[in-house]
């Protein structure tokens, strides 16, 4: 596989073609989807899990397991859709560890993830798929639009499933 990548960026560069260029010619290899998938064309636009920081952890757990997603964006207000944290099932088990049931009485802004990685519409997928990976592996990308307004989720499956 290397060496047919290898090859690719040669002939790639003695023909003079730039990388767009290519992926036009070779769309449905991987490397063609690494150049010209935005996270725009493999982000979900709905059925997002969006809950508000003032709920209760027993009022978001429908919104978490129905949506299958194992997190809910946490946002400002439903309409501004501004982005304050993530909770994640993960989230949702260590705080039953540490508070108990007591936990579920919690509000949700007092529990979540209040600084979690993003990405915008127009970055390229293979960077929403890097940044997944460091520092620490995630499997999902709350997708903000310049205000830090939510506009999508993007899920490693997601990524996968497009062939990045």
């Amino acid at each position: 596989m290397l060496f047919g990548d290898t090859v690719a960026i040669a002939l790639m560069q003695a023909k003079n073609l730039t990388k767009d260029q290519y992926a036009m010619n070779h769309p449905a290899g991987r490397i063609g989807k690494r150049l010209i998938l935005r996270v725009a064309d493999v982000a979900k636009q709905n059925d997002i899990p969006l809950v508000t920081g003032d709920m209760k952890v027993m009022d978001i757990l429908v919104e978490l397991s129905s949506k299958g997603k194992g997190c809910v964006l946490v946002v400002e207000s439903l309409d501004s859709k501004k982005l304050l944290g993530t909770f994640t099932d993960g989230d949702l088990r260590r705080s039953l560890q540490k508070l108990g049931e007591s936990a579920l009485k919690t509000a949700i802004n007092e529990l979540m993830t209040g600084t979690p990685r993003t990405i915008k519409e127009e970055a390229m997928a293979v960077d929403a798929m890097n940044t997944m990976k460091e520092p620490t592996k995630v499997t999902f990308l709350p997708v903000v639009d310049e205000a830090g307004a939510v506009t999508g989720l993007v899920t490693l499956h997601d990524l996968v499933s497009a062939g990045i």
